[in-house]
């Protein structure tokens, strides 16, 4: 399956998920941008967030990036905001970040869950949102899909590698070489944008 060249605006935590994927990316020779909200001096009043998102495929961000400080969470939302105005779809890893609160990490995702286009976590990831949600683990997927309306809910087992899509035709679901989420999300927003979000684009987006 042929990848497109894409563009892609991250924004999180120096150390975290949401770089190393952008760092990996633009060395492929993808068109990459960076902004460390995590830097507790970041101001994103005095960063052009909205001009870097013009013709972006994508905007990555960490969902503990929601419960650091108001700095973080703020930039992090406007760069939604700005990414929706921009036709870029938004991207959530659902992260460990450290220093974080999660019940107002979550509770900001919850708010803004109609403006994500992909949610990814790993099954370490699923087992806090259900906490949070008191609901069974299983039923994870099926609630942001259906609740959320979130067009593709990944989850990997990385010890496994087995991996479940949740998306608007159905549930994929099989086993990939990949065991980081970042190494299957990153080589799913290289394929997603050819694939029509059919069954099959999808799995193949995924690897399995």
């Amino acid at each position: 399956m042929e990848s497109t060249r894409i563009k892609i605006v991250g924004m999180g935590s120096k150390g975290g998920v949401a770089m190393q994927m952008v760092a990996d990316l633009d060395e492929s020779g993808h068109d990459c941008t960076w902004f460390n909200a995590g830097d507790e001096n970041f101001d994103h009043s005095k960063f052009d967030v909205r001009s870097s998102l013009s013709g972006a495929h994508w905007l990555l961000i960490e969902a503990s990036s929601f419960g650091k400080s108001e700095s973080t969470a703020s930039a992090t939302g406007a760069a939604m905001v700005f990414a929706e105005l921009e036709g870029a779809k938004t991207v959530v890893i659902v992260d460990e970040g450290e220093n974080m609160d999660p019940d107002r990490a979550w509770g900001s995702i919850v708010e803004r869950i109609r403006q994500i286009s992909f949610i990814s976590m790993t099954s370490e990831g699923r087992s806090w949102i259900a906490r949070l949600e008191g609901v069974d683990e299983k039923n994870v997927g099926n609630l942001l899909r259906s609740r959320g309306l979130v067009s593709i809910v990944a989850i990997l087992d990385v010890h496994s590698g087995r991996i479940e899509i949740h998306h608007s035709l159905g549930i994929e679901t099989g086993v990939s070489d990949r065991r980081s989420i970042q190494s299957l999300v990153g080589r799913m927003l290289l394929h997603l944008p050819s694939s029509s979000y059919s069954n099959e684009g999808i799995r193949r987006s995924a690897g399995i």
